[in-house]
C-alpha cells in the first residue's frame, strides 16, 4: 500500500450493498442475511478505488465479524490488514468489546491479527445462536475471538 492514501469506510447501503452482495457471491460467502437488522457493512476505498467490504453483526458488547472481502487486485498488498484494523476501530466506536468470527480459509491471517482459535462451545450464547453458527457457515469453520480493549 506504499504511497497510498488512507482507507475510507462508507456505510454499505443501496449500490454499495449490492456490490457487497456480488463480492460475497463471487467468493462463495453467505449473502442471505446481510440486510437484516443489527448488520453493519462498509465499503472500503483507497485513493478513490473500491478495495473491499466488511462488517459485523452486533449483539450487545459482542459482535460477529462478517465477510471481510478484498478486491482481487488489492490482495497480498496489506489491504486486508488495513480493512480489518478499520473494522475493529468502527466496532470499538460502537461499544463493541469483543469480536468473534468463523472462517474456513483465513485462520492464519486472523491469528496474525491477534485473534485466538477457540472451541465453538466457548462462544457467547448470542453469538452461537447466529445464523452463521447455526448453518450459514459449515461446521468445519474455525471459531476465533479477539478482545478489542
Amino acid at each position: 500500500m506504499e504511497g497510498q492514501t488512507t482507507i475510507q469506510a462508507t456505510l454499505a447501503v443501496g449500490a454499495q450493498l449490492e456490490r457487497l452482495r456480488n463480492a460475497l457471491e463471487s467468493e462463495k460467502l453467505p449473502t442471505a442475511d446481510i440486510e437484516l437488522p443489527d448488520r453493519t457493512f462498509f465499503e472500503f476505498t483507497l485513493g478513490g478505488n473500491i478495495v473491499g467490504w466488511g462488517g459485523f453483526e452486533t449483539y450487545g458488547a459482542d459482535a460477529l465479524l462478517r465477510s471481510l472481502v478484498v478486491e482481487r487486485a488489492y490482495r497480498s498488498k496489506g489491504v486486508g490488514t488495513s480493512l480489518l484494523n478499520v473494522l475493529e476501530v468502527k466496532a470499538a466506536e460502537l461499544g463493541i468489546i469483543r469480536l468473534h468470527l468463523l472462517t474456513t480459509s483465513a485462520s492464519s491471517f486472523f491469528e496474525q491479527m491477534g485473534y485466538e482459535s477457540l472451541p465453538r462451545g466457548a462462544a457467547p450464547s448470542l453469538i452461537s445462536l447466529t445464523e452463521q453458527f447455526k448453518g450459514l457457515c459449515p461446521g468445519s469453520a474455525c471459531y476465533m475471538s479477539k478482545a478489542l480493549r
